[in-house]
Order: C-alpha cells, then sequence, then structure tokens
C-alpha cells in the first residue's frame, strides 16, 4: 500500500511524467507569465499558497519548481508547511530532518539540503512537526535562511500553508518578491479569494498573481492548471 501511495503522490509531477501533454505546457505558460511580471528585475523567490487545504497549492509548487530547473535554473523548493507537509511525499523524500529543524538549532542548511533526481532541483522538506510553526516562520532564524538560500539559488520556492487557515504564508510573503495563489474550481468562493488578496496585500507581500486548478477541459476527464 505504501509503494502504491508513493506511485500516486509521483504521477502529480506532471511536468516529468506527460513532458509532452497540454497540462504540462500550462505550468511552463505559468513560468513565463512569472518571468514577464518582472519588470525591473526577475523574481527569485516566490510564495505558492491558496485559501484552504486541498486546493492543489504543494503539485502547483512542486511542478513550478520544476520547469523552473528545466530554463536551466538553479532552483531550491522549500516545504514551509509545517503543519500539512506533503513536499517529501511527491519526492519520495525521508522527513526526519528539515526547515524546522534548522530553524530550532540542530542542523545546518547544508544538513538538511536534498539532492533529486531532477537536475538543478534541490529540495528542503519541513522537518518534524513544531508546536509553533508560525513562531518559528516569523523568527530571525528564518530570515538568515532566506537569505542565505536566495544567495545560492536562482529561484527559490515556498510552498506554505493555506492564507485563511494560519498566517505562516503572510510571515514568509511580505519576504519574498513574489506570491501566488492557487484558486481551486468549483471549491473556492470569491468572498474567499477576496480575503486572501486583502490579508496578502495587509501583510506586504507582492501578489503576482492566481492559478486556476481543476478546471475542467475535455469530455475525457483531463484537467489542467
Amino acid at each position: 500500500m505504501k509503494l502504491r501511495k508513493r506511485n500516486l503522490k509521483r504521477a502529480n509531477l506532471i511536468t516529468i511524467e506527460r513532458k509532452n501533454k497540454q497540462v504540462s505546457e500550462q505550468f511552463r505558460s505559468i513560468r513565463s507569465n512569472i518571468n514577464f511580471s518582472s519588470i525591473n528585475s526577475e523574481f527569485r523567490s516566490l510564495v505558492i499558497t491558496s485559501a484552504s487545504s486541498g486546493d492543489g497549492k504543494t503539485i502547483t509548487a512542486a511542478n513550478l519548481a520544476i520547469v523552473f530547473s528545466q530554463e536551466g535554473k538553479k532552483v531550491l523548493l522549500v516545504d514551509a508547511d509545517m503543519r500539512k507537509p506533503d513536499v517529501h511525499h511527491i519526492f519520495q523524500l525521508p522527513n526526519y530532518t528539515g526547515l524546522s529543524n534548522y530553524l530550532i538549532g540542530q542542523i545546518g542548511i547544508e544538513e538538511m539540503i536534498r539532492k533529486t533526481y531532477i537536475t538543478d532541483l534541490d529540495i528542503i522538506t519541513s522537518g518534524v512537526i513544531p508546536p509553533n510553526p508560525s513562531e518559528l516562520l516569523g523568527s530571525e532564524q528564518m530570515k538568515q535562511f532566506m537569505e542565505v538560500v536566495m544567495a545560492d539559488y536562482d529561484v527559490v520556492i515556498f510552498d506554505t500553508p493555506p492564507v485563511l487557515v494560519v498566517t505562516d504564508a503572510t510571515l514568509i510573503a511580505n519576504q519574498c518578491d513574489g506570491t501566488v495563489v492557487v484558486v481551486r474550481a468549483k471549491k473556492n468562493e470569491m468572498k474567499d479569494i477576496v480575503k486572501v488578496k486583502e490579508q496578502l496585500s495587509f501583510a506586504g507581500a507582492n501578489l503576482v498573481g492566481a492559478i486556476l486548478n481543476g478546471k475542467k477541459q475535455r469530455k475525457d476527464s483531463s484537467y489542467y492548471y
């Protein structure tokens, strides 16, 4: 059963498993739109978040990280969702130690960076789930971490918890170049998306735009982002 679960998670890496499909091209289009959105300077740090859980933010973050690495950039994907982490499942990585362990001083940055089978893509998993994620993400240690990794990588992507559930996303978003919100079709209500926009704006985040996820494309039940 565990093996089957891993295979299902791996199948979510659309940009690897379905390179020639239209759904993969959607992610490349999103990458291009993000690049074109940076008028004065390119986006080197991005927060991927959503209004609520189950909207597809982690899958989006993972596939965006892949298409940025396919562009020849050195990319780091950070699982900053220390409440319901999922990045390690998708990439089939251990999660005994990670970001949370670094933030409490147990390990160094180099010890938590994990190489992947994808060229130019590294990952930092969430680590052990702590009792105080918001305090850790808002700490001075987190600011120092972001400064270090942003100097070492061309693009750093943070997968964060939903905005309307906890404050974690806003704590990171105001320190990054841009924030992208994943919206689930037929699930998220407009009033909730407006609240997300308001909270991110109040926190000083640079909202780049939104990605519509789960929109039915054809009668064969395929989907695109």
